[in-house]
């Protein structure tokens, strides 16, 4: 089954398994290792919709390319992660939005597995150095 793409409204192949399995792992992992003060929240620019549903969106003001996850705690901390399954490449607005949010001096990752991302977490300090994946 294929899904229509919000902004450009082209069918495209749904979001891999893999990849839904690998942010499902990570939200379980925040729920019991976050550190006091952080908050997160996932961005769903990416999952199935109606056309009208889409279009609503995009009126509120939804943008394509922003990573899947935004992180958020003390001292201004701002942490952006972007998740990808094995073999996964950005996409055009998605290189865009990651050199914007580099400019501006946030802290941002592309995450290929777990471990990657629980390991950046722990460096910054939003989840308990003592999580393991």
């Amino acid at each position: 089954m294929r899904q229509i793409d919000l902004f450009t409204k082209r069918a495209r192949r749904p979001t891999s398994p893999k990849e839904f399995a690998l942010h499902c792992a990570l939200v379980d992992t925040l729920k019991v290792s976050m550190q006091p003060g952080w908050h997160y929240t996932h961005i769903p620019n990416g999952e199935e919709r109606t056309a009208a549903a889409g279009a609503r969106l995009k009126r509120m003001g939804t943008k394509p390319g922003y990573p899947d996850f935004l992180f958020t705690g003390p001292y201004r901390g701002v942490f952006w992660l972007e998740l990808k399954r094995e073999g996964g490449t950005l996409s055009r607005a998605q290189l865009d939005v990651r050199q914007h949010l580099l400019c501006c001096g946030f802290n941002y990752m592309v995450a290929m597995d777990l471990a990657d991302a629980i390991g950046a977490l722990k460096d910054l300090g939003i989840v308990r150095a003592q999580v393991s994946v």
